[in-house]
């Protein structure tokens, strides 16, 4: 009698501690959820191109001073096939007849990457990640710089000490870049570019008379949303405003591309 009752108290303990494994592995993955801990994903980034990784849903983290934190190697935030994706849904991109026959006429060698040369703003190589660095990181930052793995191995710098646009600009790839808080928002305000780069790999052009705004919003540890309004008068009959998704390539970083020699490493390439 007393071995029945010996087996019947294991057997209950042995319940007992099932039910209690099940129900911690339940807490204990809700809570991973809580804290922005996902299971790996499929990202799509347009033109055919997608990654399989983990990005993390977490709070937005910030800085010392309180401002929001944008570092990090991110992928996508911008157009890189066709800058109409990024339009609001039923609305066309108001290019200009002139703009229009100039894109028409343009081939597959006039794609600047296709050159080595910039994607420009707010084009991004969406094949390729990029890091966004805030300095100093001890309080506010006076800059914020844009690295690109490709294409070309390149940088942005946007200044954020208040300073203005200066008024005699010589046009470039990147232009020139101001930035400050808007809430948790940074705003980027551009001018000064060149015209011989394009708004997308569609050849979408641009004019002397470019001048784009940025608005990122990081929405939480692994998404950043980039609502773009782009204004040239010289190619468009009107400004208007593109949105694009970023997110976070947890763990990665920038590898060295260097185009002339077709050093293709990276995501692109096919390395990880």
């Amino acid at each position: 009698m007393k071995s029945r009752k010996a087996q019947v108290t294991r057997l209950k303990a042995q319940v007992t501690t099932v039910v209690v494994c099940a129900v911690m592995t339940t807490v204990v993955a809700a809570a991973q959820q809580g804290q922005g801990v996902d299971s790996p994903t499929t990202v799509n980034l347009g033109g055919g191109s997608a990654w399989r990784g983990v990005v993390p849903t977490g709070p937005v983290p910030r800085l010392p001073d309180g401002s929001v934190d944008l570092t990090g190697v991110w992928q996508g935030g911008g157009p890189s096939q066709n800058v109409a994706q990024g339009l609001p849904k039923g609305e066309t991109i108001p290019i200009l007849p002139l703009a229009k026959a100039r894109m028409d006429a343009r081939t597959v060698l006039d794609n600047t990457e296709a050159l080595c040369l910039p994607a420009g703003v707010p084009r991004v190589p969406s094949n390729y990640p990029w890091r966004m660095v805030q300095t100093p990181s001890h309080k506010a930052a006076t800059h914020i710089f844009v690295l690109f793995e490709g294409n070309i191995h390149s940088f942005r710098q946007i200044f954020m000490d208040g300073r203005k646009h200066p008024t005699d600009l010589d046009p470039s790839w990147y232009g020139h870049s101001v930035g400050r808080w808007d809430g948790d928002t940074l705003v980027i305000d551009t001018i000064g570019f060149n015209d011989r780069g394009a708004l997308d790999g569609a050849g979408h052009p641009q004019t002397l008379q470019k001048h784009v705004i940025e608005r990122w919003t990081r929405q939480d540890q692994g998404h950043m949303v980039n609502v773009v309004t782009i204004d040239d008068p010289g190619a468009y009959s009107r400004p208007f405003t593109t949105t694009w998704q970023a997110t976070l390539r947890v763990g990665d970083e920038l590898m060295e591309y260097i185009c002339n020699e077709n050093n293709n490493y990276g995501v692109a390439g096919g390395f990880r």
